[in-house]
Order: structure tokens, then C-alpha cells, then sequence
């Protein structure tokens, strides 16, 4: 594939070659590959032993300490198109107990899967289908697991929150979140997580809507509005600060 630049739809001086995040001008702590092994738990299937790279994760990007300064945390995680058996490839599921994130497509398209399960009685599972360019906010408390959905695309996106937040790796027990997305067919299907006897069904979120009401410009990269408006965006420094 050919070289793809990101700073159009980042806000960010990034290029994608080769399978992996290109830069000359920024930097980052850590790159993390994620295996199949470490994400086992959470799979469908977890008899399987390919794809053996289900996604790489770019730590804490930074550029001169101008995000740092702000008080934000970048990540960014590439992903290519792949199925584990009949599972679309997907991130492990992770939760940030008191701060919210945003979430940035900048490459292919994906589905994003949002639980709060307290118990059988009380839960709620949303599912938002993204593109490139599109904007997911994440409240805290919520776990994510987000799906590339495209078989010819890689997907790359950008996870946005404060430097105090903490996102850990949840829901291993429960072999990950209520919901799997599958290829079946030839058509994309959202089936239940059997460890969870009783769900409630995915329900669909006017994402854009939510969004744009937290001040978020839908078109305009993330980073550029938090620098230049950054009063706009008190709520992602505080905990607990929004919810659906």
C-alpha cells in the first residue's frame, strides 16, 4: 500500500508506510504489538492461532511536549484487516473508570462497541459504526472494544484523554464484551457473548449529535480544536464529567 499521510484528518504530523506510523516530527514512548496470544481471552474462538498481529498501539505521542503541556494523551493503533476464524480482528477491551476519551478514525472504518454492565437488569450496550474523519466519545466507566470491519483497509485511529486518566484491560472473565462482530455469509453480524446469559440488545447512539452538544466541530481534527479551543473541552480533564 501506498503511502498514507495522516495529517489531513489528524491534526497530526504522521504518515502511515509499511504497516507502521511514520514521523519525523513526533514522538512517542512506546510502540506495544498486540498478539494473538494476549488477546486469546477475549476471542470467539480461542482455539485459533492466526492472525498472529491483531493491532499495534503507539503510546503517549508528543511533539515538543505541546500536548503534554496541555494536559492530553495521544495514542494512536493501526490495525489491519484480518479475521480471527469468523471474528472481524478488534482491540482488547479496555475501560477508564473515571475519565472520558474521544476516539478519532483516521483510516478505513470500524465499529465501536460500548458497554455498561452492572448486572442482568442493568446494562446497556451501544454500537456506533464509524469512518474515517468520524468522532466517538467514551464516558467514563464504559468499557470499548473497537472492530476493523473492512477486509481490504487497514484501520488506524486516535484515542484522546487526559494525562491522569488510567484505561486497564477489563472484561478476560467474561471473554471480553456481551457482544462479538462476525462474518457470516458474506455479511457483518453483531452475535451475543454466551458468558453473558443476559443482555440487552446493542442499541444505536446519534454519535455526531452527542458529540457536536460536548462542543466537538465534526470536521475539524481533534488535537487542533483542543489547542485552540481548549476551554471547550474542561469536561475530557474532569472525572466523571459526562454521560449519555
Amino acid at each position: 500500500m501506498a503511502k498514507i499521510d495522516l495529517k489531513p484528518v489528524s491534526g497530526l504530523p504522521i504518515a502511515y508506510e509499511n504497516d507502521e506510523i511514520v514521523t519525523k516530527d513526533i514522538s512517542y514512548k512506546e510502540k506495544k504489538v498486540v498478539t494473538i496470544d494476549s488477546i486469546r481471552s477475549q476471542l470467539l474462538n480461542k482455539e485459533l492461532d492466526c492472525p498472529d498481529i491483531f493491532y499495534t498501539k503507539y503510546k503517549v505521542l508528543d511533539q515538543n511536549n505541546i500536548y503534554r503541556d496541555k494536559g492530553v494523551k495521544i495514542n494512536i493503533y493501526t490495525m489491519n484487516p484480518n479475521l480471527a476464524g469468523i471474528e472481524f480482528v478488534k482491540t482488547k477491551v479496555t475501560r477508564c473508570k473515571n475519565y472520558p476519551r474521544i476516539v478519532e478514525i483516521l483510516f478505513g472504518a470500524a465499529i465501536v462497541l460500548l458497554q455498561r454492565y452492572k448486572s442482568p437488569k442493568d446494562n446497556v450496550t451501544y454500537r456506533v459504526s464509524c469512518k474515517r474523519g468520524q468522532k466517538v466519545i467514551v464516558p467514563s466507566g464504559y468499557a470499548m472494544v473497537i472492530v476493523n470491519t473492512r477486509q481490504n483497509n487497514p484501520l488506524i485511529f486516535a484515542e484522546y484523554l487526559s494525562i491522569n486518566a488510567r484505561c486497564r484491560v477489563v472484561l478476560d472473565d467474561n471473554s471480553g464484551i456481551a457482544y462479538y462482530v462476525i462474518r457470516k455469509n458474506a455479511k457483518q453480524e453483531v452475535v451475543r457473548n454466551p458468558n453473558y446469559k443476559i443482555v440487552n440488545e446493542p442499541k444505536r447512539i446519534d454519535m455526531e449529535k452527542f458529540v457536536q452538544s460536548c462542543g466537538i466541530t465534526l470536521k475539524t481534527p481533534v488535537i487542533k480544536q483542543v489547542i485552540r479551543k481548549y476551554e471547550k473541552f474542561d469536561w475530557l480533564f474532569k472525572e466523571n464529567s459526562i454521560s449519555f
